[in-house]
Parts: structure tokens; sequence; C-alpha cells
């Protein structure tokens, strides 16, 4: 009886090296979500940034720009929905309207991505804002915390977009256009 042993691909070792880089990113700077550090950088970590190298690792550079590209706008519509929710103040305090107004961004946040036409922000426009509501932050902080979210995005989308154009995969791109059929295939 054989035991089939699964393969680790250069994609796989692509993601991994993007994740360790993204992390290590952070360590030298002290950005380890330390409050202590006030503002922005008191809650700067590598957790989004690694996060984004997963989702945005693809088996081509062209394939991990469109991931990267539709992370951003995700983001972007995410991190604008949650702001403007914050811009409501004291009423977003109460449970019922901050589940209102979660109910109302996630809804937002979809429709936009589909009106850009990038259906794979639609998950990051949700979660942005969600993230930025849900989290028991007041005030200032909440901004503060937002910023970090979309900073640790930006450079964790950077890192696998330099990585996968370093460690190029040599697959072929997939095409959209029809095969040609090959001369063996027209004499048969």
């Amino acid at each position: 009886m054989s035991i089939l042993i699964p393969k680790v691909g250069m994609r796989t070792v692509k993601t991994a090296v993007s994740v360790m880089i993204s992390y290590l990113v952070f360590v030298p700077f002290g950005l380890l979500y330390r409050e202590e550090l006030g503002g922005v950088w008191g809650q700067m970590g590598p957790l989004y940034a690694c996060i984004a190298c997963v989702v945005c690792m693809q088996s081509s550079l062209g394939q991990t720009m469109q991931q990267g590209i539709s992370r951003f706008i995700g983001v972007a519509v995410g991190g604008t929905l949650g702001v403007l929710v914050l811009a409501l103040g004291e009423p977003v305090r109460y449970p019922l309207v901050k589940a209102l107004m979660l109910g109302v961004v996630c809804v937002a946040g979809v429709w936009l991505c589909l009106l850009l036409k990038r259906p794979a922000a639609c998950a990051m426009a949700c979660i942005v804002p969600c993230v930025i509501l849900v989290n028991g932050m007041t005030g200032v902080e909440r901004y503060y915390y937002a910023a970090a979210r979309i900073i640790e995005t930006v450079v964790g989308v950077a890192i696998a977009f330099g990585i996968n154009a370093a460690l190029p995969d040599h697959r072929e791109e997939p095409s959209d256009e029809p095969r040609e059929p090959a001369e063996d295939e027209e004499t048969k």
C-alpha cells in the first residue's frame, strides 16, 4: 500500500518566505502591538501583513498583482466605510445601532466592490469595518487602529509582490484564449 505524500511547491515556499519577512519587517522597530508607543505605532504589528502575504501569494506575478490590487481596494473601501461609521459618534456606542451599522457597511462594501468589478475585494471591504467597529476601542484610538490595519495590509501586499518577483514560478499563466490544437491532434 503506497501513501501519497503531498509535494511542497514553489508557491508554498514563496508564501512561507513572505510571511517570515512580513513578521521580521516589524521586529527591528519594536512594532509588535505595544500600546505604550501610542498612536498608530502602538497599534502596529505584523498580523495583517502576514495575512496579506498568504492571501495574495499566487502562482504568478500577474496573479499576485491582481490579488494585491483587489486587497488594496477592499481595505480602502472597508477602511473608508468604517471611518464614516465612526464619524457618527455617540449613537454607534449602542449595540443595536452598531449591529445595524455592521449590516449596512457589509452590504455597502460588497456593493462597492462589485461596482468596481473586484469581487475578490469584497471580503476585506466587510472585514475591515467590522474590526474597526467591534474592537472595543473608543475615541481617537479607533482611528489609529484602523490606520494600522491598513498600513499592515499594504506592507504585506508589497512583500508578497516582491517575493513573487524575486522567486518566480516557471509555470505558464493561464490563458483566456482558446488553445490551438497541436499538429498531432489535427491528424487523428
